[in-house]
């Protein structure tokens, strides 16, 4: 398999869930999280707190690394098989891009998954302009556009514990009420909402594999698919409750055929999703 290759998706998903079942820890897991939706105390929320507290002189340059942002973005692992409940799940088709936290605060800046800065810039997100919000998103950057996957913070509401569902359904009304994808003065990049099909809904889920390019004149191109449980938090670091698939893995693992023919394509050196993810987790070491 090519290095190149292996290297380009180190940073942003595929863990190989060894040990228990991907059945058994999503199903912890799930319990967890609904636990800790009660509790007042969450190791896990703090972001927006974090950004509050950071001074906001517009005229002082934004360290280059910043540490609290490293091993922030909720990562997948292989989906191995389909889940037993399949219906609720969300599949989300990913472009290929890097992976990182948009984070708007008086100015908006977007860390990688290791917390290294990628750009500064201006945006019409909540906090985007003025410092009184804060708003941050996890997205993929390709060629100078955004394309947004999750919302952790939105004007200063935490999203962190909310399901999966809900953060989905918030982005969706939130980008229906005002177009971010339009370039001015004071939104100098666009950020694209990416489409996300319910695995509940036949015609959403076949819309989701039959559709090609999913993007205008297939730009960016499709990485491939991700799956979210509607049920789960968002989760720092890898999570058996997001599954990542390469498109030509849908018919042996889902058993859908009925996908665009671009998508059956394999590598040359492909023999069955099982070997695949073998030999990709290997090189991972």
């Amino acid at each position: 398999m090519d290095e190149i290759f292996v290297n380009k998706y180190r940073e942003l998903y595929k863990n190989s869930g060894r040990g228990e079942s991907q059945k058994v820890r999503r199903r912890k897991l799930l319990e967890d999280q609904r636990k800790q939706r009660h509790q007042t105390i969450d190791d896990h929320r703090g972001i927006l707190s974090y950004v509050q507290s950071q001074p906001r002189d517009g005229k002082k340059a934004p360290a280059y690394f910043n540490r609290f942002y490293a091993n922030k973005i909720q990562l997948s692992e292989w989906l191995k098989e389909k889940p037993e409940d399949f219906d609720n799940w969300f599949i989300v088709p990913c472009p290929k891009g890097k992976r990182c936290l948009v984070v708007a605060s008086d100015r908006t800046r977007a860390y990688t998954k290791a917390g290294k800065l990628l750009h500064t810039f201006r945006t019409s997100l909540e906090g985007g302009k003025y410092g009184k919000y804060v708003t941050v998103l996890d997205c993929i950057f390709h060629r100078n556009t955004y394309y947004v996957l999750d919302c952790l913070v939105y004007k200063n509401q935490e999203f962190i514990n909310c399901e999966a569902a809900f953060r989905f359904f918030w982005l969706t009304s939130k980008f229906d009420e005002y177009d971010y994808t339009v370039i001015h003065r004071d939104n100098v990049l666009p950020l694209h909402l990416i489409p996300r099909f319910d695995c509940a809904d036949e015609a959403s889920l076949a819309t989701s594999f039959e559709t090609f390019p999913h993007w205008p004149d297939n730009f960016p191109t499709l990485d491939g698919f991700l799956f979210y449980h509607k049920e789960a938090s968002y989760t720092y670091g890898s999570t058996p409750l997001v599954g990542w698939l390469f498109s030509y893995m849908l018919p042996e693992i889902l058993g859908i055929e009925a996908i665009h023919p671009e998508y059956k394509k394999t590598p040359p050196d492909y023999t069955n999703a099982a070997a695949f993810m073998e030999a990709f987790d290997k090189r991972l070491m």
